[in-house]
């Protein structure tokens, strides 16, 4: 696909060279940067006290060695991530205002930066297959040079931008703009074409991939072509660039659903949109894969995946607000001929949950580039928001439904998919509920990340565990990791009245739970304005079932009836008493990140349980 295009346009040699790639204005493009949107040109002058008295923090042997002491990635990141951050805004008040007040500042980070040990965070380092790094809690000048991660290309893409932008005033400083050339040939340009079989590039057999190819291609793409100056290297780097980003799209289902979640979005589909408008800048549009459905599809996945304002479908690792680039979004939607996606990302611009699309971020700095120079406010058009009805994404069997195209009333989505998806909980089955675009059942999400997140420990976490999330207990068994425990039967249909989706998801628990079948269906009736989850589940033994159900809201119990109120009113979740017995419990949020997704400093859990038998037949009515 996208290698055959890029492949085409090099034959005809429509690869522009290093002086001719310009996708972006510099400096002494005057009248585009004194043209900035005034909102954008606000925002970095009122950062400007911030940034001119900001010192780079240090980062010492013993800061980056704690995450192999504590396990804790937070500490030594915070600074790492703040000396980018602040190169990329200091780059973006620079250009805007061209009175010099940030070029001393610059060069001293450009500096900070080009002297650090390695470029890849210590939570990658593990991933280093050379030099024994698995056992040493810090790097050496031979192992920083085996491997690239997510923000060692992110390193490299922010320098390379910065000396794009400012050359013009750099010139004055040729040991930093030559600094900025020696430490991206060495530690990513080099490290790529000698180590071809990292895990995410794609090039090394059916190795499963997820947002790390797209994320690193694309600012290794940037790089190269702002860096490398022979025609036959670029060519080389385009080609492999290409065969590895197909090899991503290839994993993709033909609904362009990811099963990484929406939280992802900007960084798995976004950034295979960011290389493609980097690819299209670089072949004058010959390299062009827009046209292909599943194109369309990856970059309309973030518009079905929402549910209202700032919250999004968040299964797996993937958090429940989101705010994903709108201006990206949209761009997208003019290049694939999307009209409801151009709509929606301008719905999106226009509302106030969405995230500024020039806000200072340490990731994505062509898409923020972009975005500083093309944003403008006056351009959006915000009109009467109209939801699809419901949507399904075969390709990870997650389908959702709402009860009125404005947004207001019930909304549920569900899924089946497998127990090895990336990021992957041990959810099969599991489903949300919001009401009035409020969650009342919920997906916690993922705390912090940390050593035991992506470790044999993982689900140990309760985050990844079936039981909290809305799915059932067969006896004291949860569901297990892997890709042979998945759902299956899976199907979903919406007939205007009632939308359905239903599998069975016995195959995720395994054999010692004595299941012969678990069939489950959600089904959202719009004509009596209610969920009805319904269970049938047949085992070897008599064997009590629970139905956890996790909460954003309070429970109030009563026979037959439990009533969670929230911000949007009352929810009812109505039950046979004599058949089920009801408890709740809270759920204390202790990790930072869930504190601030759900803005409260707790969850609340519900146990419905059934007598030991071998044969259950189980239902809940969800409705106001």
């Amino acid at each position: 696909m996208l290698y055959e295009s890029v492949d085409a346009a090099l034959a005809e040699g429509c690869l522009v060279s290093k002086e001719e790639f310009h996708p972006l204005p510099d400096i002494n493009e005057r009248d585009i940067w004194k043209h900035t949107d005034p909102e954008t040109r606000a925002y970095f002058s009122g950062l400007s006290a911030a940034l001119l008295n900001y010192v780079p923090g240090i980062l010492p042997a013993s800061l980056y060695a704690d995450f192999y002491i504590s396990g804790t990635r937070v500490t030594f990141e915070r600074q790492y991530f703040e000396r980018r951050r602040n190169l990329y805004a200091m780059c973006m008040a620079e250009c805007i205002e061209d009175r010099g007040r940030y070029i001393g500042k610059i060069c001293d980070l450009i500096w900070a930066i080009c002297e650090e040990t390695t470029w890849v965070i210590p939570a990658h380092m593990h991933q280093v297959e050379e030099g024994g790094f698995k056992d040493q809690p810090l790097p050496t000048p031979e192992t920083a040079k085996a491997y690239i991660d997510l923000f060692c290309a992110e390193t490299a893409s922010v320098l390379a931008w910065a000396k794009y932008l400012l050359l013009p005033r750099l010139s004055a400083y040729p040991a930093i703009t030559g600094r900025i050339d020696h430490e991206i040939k060495k530690r990513v340009l080099d490290v790529y074409l000698s180590h071809p079989q990292m895990g995410w590039t794609g090039l090394n057999g059916d190795r499963k991939l997820n947002n790390w190819t797209p994320w690193i291609y694309s600012n290794l793409l940037a790089v190269m072509l702002l860096s490398v100056g022979e025609a036959d290297v670029r060519a080389q780097f385009a080609r492999l660039i290409a065969r590895g980003t197909d090899s991503f799209i290839a994993q993709y289902a033909p609904d362009g659903g990811c099963d990484e979640g929406p939280s992802y979005y900007n960084r798995a589909g976004a950034s295979l949109l960011d290389e493609l408008e980097l690819f299209d800048y670089a072949t004058g549009g010959r390299a062009d894969i827009y046209s292909q459905p599943i194109i369309k599809n990856m970059s309309s996945y973030i518009m079905y995946a929402h549910i209202y304002g700032e919250y999004y479908i968040n299964f797996a690792d993937a958090m429940p607000r989101v705010r994903p680039d709108a201006m990206l979004v949209r761009r997208a939607a003019v290049r694939t001929g999307d009209e409801a996606l151009k709509r929606w990302a301008e719905n999106l611009l226009s509302d106030e949950n969405c995230e500024f699309p020039c806000a200072v971020q340490y990731d994505g700095i062509y898409r923020r580039i972009k975005n500083t120079v093309t944003y403008r406010r006056s351009d959006l058009i915000s009109s009467v928001r109209d939801y699809p009805l419901s949507h399904y994404f075969p390709g990870i069997q997650v389908a959702c439904a709402r009860e009125k195209a404005d947004g207001s009333g019930l909304y549920v989505a569900a899924k089946g998919g497998t127990n090895a998806e990336s990021h992957n909980h041990n959810d099969i089955g599991s489903y949300i509920v919001y009401l009035d675009g409020e969650p009342y059942i919920c997906d916690a999400g993922t705390e912090t990340y940390r050593r035991e997140t992506f470790s044999s420990g993982r689900y140990n976490i309760w985050t990844t565990r079936s039981c909290y999330h809305n799915t059932a207990i067969i006896g004291e068994n949860d569901q297990l990791p892997g890709k042979e425990f998945a759902a299956k039967d899976v199907a979903f249909v919406d007939d205007g009245e009632r939308a359905a989706f239903s599998l069975d998801m016995a195959d995720a628990y395994g054999v010692f739970s004595h299941l012969d079948s678990y069939k489950r269906s959600v089904t959202l009736d719009r004509q009596n304005s209610e969920i009805v989850i319904e269970d049938e589940a047949a085992l070897s033994d008599d064997i009590a079932v629970t139905l956890p159900l996790l909460c954003a809201c309070e429970a109030r119990l009563a026979p037959g009836e439990v009533q969670l109120r929230g911000k949007a009113g009352l929810l009812r979740i109505s039950y046979d008493s004599a058949a089920l017995s009801v408890k709740s419990e809270d759920i204390p949020l202790n990790d930072p990140s869930l504190r601030t997704s759900w803005q409260r400093d707790r969850l609340f859990r519900l146990l419905f349980t059934s007598a030991p038998k071998s044969r259950h037949r189980i239902k809940l009515r969800i409705h106001v």
